[in-house]
């Protein structure tokens, strides 16, 4: 193995080996470091937007086994919680993202960037400082590996410890749990889409990772964690916003086996590093995966990354590129989860607009994919939907002559006015209610 290094990445998840790939094949000698592979067995992220999709083609790994296997993906199906019918959202001009095993893209990933010749990839290795020269433990034989290197890239997650020992405070904060199920042999309501539903404890997220296998994402409030412990509880939560097959394979999967729980956490994503550290993916910050846009996000990061002329620039561009998905991720968990009764108002008018207007759709469907970035399409969308609950809300309630509730819900409206005025003021990142304030969930 070399002893010096042009790169050395933080972590050989799917961000840290989409990062090695990337620079060594741009010419650069690359130290691949992975504290403990079998962290790639956890629940994480499973779902890549059209975004991210162009991003691994453009590093000749769209061919991936766990991504073509199950074929492109189409968009969304959102099932409403109110019993109407199915929402088809498409992603715009024909775009497709990626479902898959995240430990099988893991596997195949790390295969990959062991095989380049400018890839040195070494696990078990724990970094262990960075000053005065960064070091790493070797897992086998327990020795302090000085790092030779000119770049250092942190792709470590959530939890990053390269991020601690740059003194970056830890800022994330818990919003829910989720568990991930996998249902066996089941058809889903439209092949070739996601499904979201509501009506639970939380949205309900489901894909399909293999030929054979679904997964079901369960999101639960904090407030609801006894669900974690009780599988009888948790189907009884569930069972009556799924489909009557997906309630079926659900029970089976529960009897077999507990979901594999993680806590969701928000961090905003302002830090991208510091001197010769830049840090990628979620060691920068992170959302609630509803709008499952983690992985995409960082390797943008890796794309933003390469194209940089220095740490302040790299830093500069995904400050202003990222600002409108993480903005869209809080504020659709929010409409999902919350049950007061302005969310449901926006919620069910949000279906509305989305079952009869396909320019909204589309724009919609664009800041999803991340190909849309822009902050006035996200202000455009939020208004439109907004406005409508909030006249349609009063409105009704001024017929009913109830004053003191028209005063209250325009209270309540205004509220969610400043997503939108977010979405128009560049450098404004809108922090959502439920990470301020105890969140009214649905009983459980």
């Amino acid at each position: 193995m070399r002893t010096g290094h042009d790169v050395a990445v933080i972590g050989a998840g799917p961000i840290g080996c989409a990062a090695a790939i990337a620079f060594a094949r741009s010419g650069a000698t690359v130290l691949l470091l992975e504290s403990n592979p079998r962290t790639s067995e956890r629940f994480a992220g499973e779902w890549i937007h059209p975004s991210g999709v162009r991003i691994l083609k453009s590093l000749s790994l769209g061919d991936l086994e766990a991504l073509v296997e199950t074929g492109p993906k189409r968009g969304f199906v959102v099932h409403p919680d109110d019993g109407s019918d199915p929402i088809v959202l498409p992603y715009p001009d024909g775009m497709t993202a990626a479902s898959f095993d995240h430990s099988e893209l893991v596997s195949e990933l790390r295969r990959r960037a062991a095989a380049l010749p400018g890839i040195d990839y070494v696990a078990p290795a724990r970094l262990t400082k960075l000053s005065p020269a960064p070091a790493y433990v070797e897992g086998e034989s327990g020795a302090e590996i000085r790092i030779e290197a000119k770049q250092i890239v942190a792709a470590d997650g959530r939890r990053s410890g390269t991020r601690r020992l740059l003194g970056l405070a830890d800022g994330s904060v818990g919003i829910s749990f989720m568990g991930g199920i996998v249902l066996n042999d089941v058809d889903l309501p439209v092949e070739g889409y996601g499904h979201v539903m509501s009506g639970g404890p939380g949205p309900i997220m489901i894909y399909r990772i293999g030929a054979n296998k679904v997964r079901m994402c369960l999101d639960i409030p904090t407030s609801a964690t006894s669900l974690r412990r009780d599988p009888e509880a948790l189907y009884d939560a569930v069972a009556p916003g799924l489909p009557t097959t997906m309630a079926k394979a659900l029970a089976v999967s529960l009897k077999a086996r507990k979901p594999a729980w993680m806590e969701t956490r928000f961090q905003t994503r302002t830090e991208y590093g510091r001197g010769n550290v830049a840090l990628v993916g979620d060691a920068v910050g992170c959302t609630h995966p509803l709008t499952a846009i983690g992985i995409s996000l960082g390797l943008m990061d890796v794309e933003a990354l390469l194209d940089s002329v220095d740490a302040a620039d790299y830093a500069r561009q995904q400050r202003a590129a990222v600002r409108v998905p993480e903005m869209l991720s809080n504020a659709l968990y929010q409409v999902f989860s919350d049950n007061r009764y302005d969310a449901v108002a926006i919620r069910r008018s949000m279906y509305d607009v989305w079952r009869t207007d396909a320019a909204e759709r589309h724009r919609t469907m664009g800041l999803l994919a991340a190909t849309d970035l822009r902050g006035r399409s996200f202000a455009t969308s939020f208004f439109r939907i907004g406005f409508k609950a909030a006249r349609k809300t009063v409105g009704s309630q001024a017929r009913e002559g109830r004053w003191r509730r028209v005063r209250h819900s325009l209270s309540r409206f205004v509220s969610w006015s400043t997503w939108p005025l977010a979405g128009l003021l560049p450098g404004y990142r809108k922090i959502p209610a439920h990470l301020t304030a105890p969140r009214v969930g649905r009983p459980g």
